[in-house]
């Protein structure tokens, strides 16, 4: 069935902000920042396809993300890719962000497969860094400089994160590779989020 909350309604509840993340650690609370609300609802409402950030730094841009992230995670299972800057920003970020969400959240906790059938038997674990399942999708993290990741894999959330800072590869632009591979869901979401840079050459500026 589908979810009846909001991204919001569904921080409020269900997500944690762990320990060694934030200054500010304990339950999410929406209304400690107020103006990310709309955007968190827009994200993931079923009206709006493209959300578009254009935001100065250090105001919880990620932490929407992740309470975006973990919606679909939790209420509309389904195959998301996050792209960040580098491979290397999306491993640190995995790690250090999407890891300690998993494990404090409760919206979120003994979601990913690990290494376990039912029976309670050790296997290979299909969970990695750059690589989360759960019941129902998985979430992929790519850089931007190693767009290799974002070939033949469809795509219904994609979470675009300082898109400012993408570099062209020899593939071609890694945001339109990525919007492509979200082409075969009529209910895509395509979310950009960025700190602008230079006025008139900031990839941001241009889709807001």
């Amino acid at each position: 069935p589908r979810s009846k909350l909001t991204g919001s309604e569904w921080a409020d509840l269900y997500r944690y902000v762990a320990p060694g993340t934030s200054p500010e650690p304990g339950e999410w609370r929406t209304s400690r920042v107020p103006y990310l609300r709309e955007p968190m609802d827009a994200m993931t409402d079923r009206r709006t396809e493209i959300v578009v950030m254009c935001c100065s730094s250090q105001i919880g841009k990620s932490e929407a993300l992740l309470n975006v992230m973990g919606f679909y995670v939790d209420q509309e299972p389904a195959p998301q890719l996050m792209l960040q800057p580098t491979l290397e920003a999306a491993e640190n970020f995995s790690k250090e962000r999407i890891d300690p969400t998993f494990r404090y959240s409760p919206g979120l906790m003994d979601k990913l497969e690990d290494g376990k059938d039912g029976r309670g038997t050790s296997r290979k674990s299909s969970t990695t860094i750059r690589m989360k399942h759960y019941p129902g999708g998985y979430l992929a993290l790519v850089g931007s400089n190693s767009p290799a990741g974002l070939a033949s894999r469809p795509i219904r959330v994609l979470l675009c994160d300082e898109i400012d800072r993408y570099s062209a590869t020899k593939e071609g632009d890694p945001l339109k590779l990525a919007i492509q591979r979200t082409t075969n869901f009529h209910n895509r979401k395509i979310v950009m989020v960025s700190t602008p840079t230079i006025k008139g050459a900031s990839p941001i500026e241009e889709w807001y």
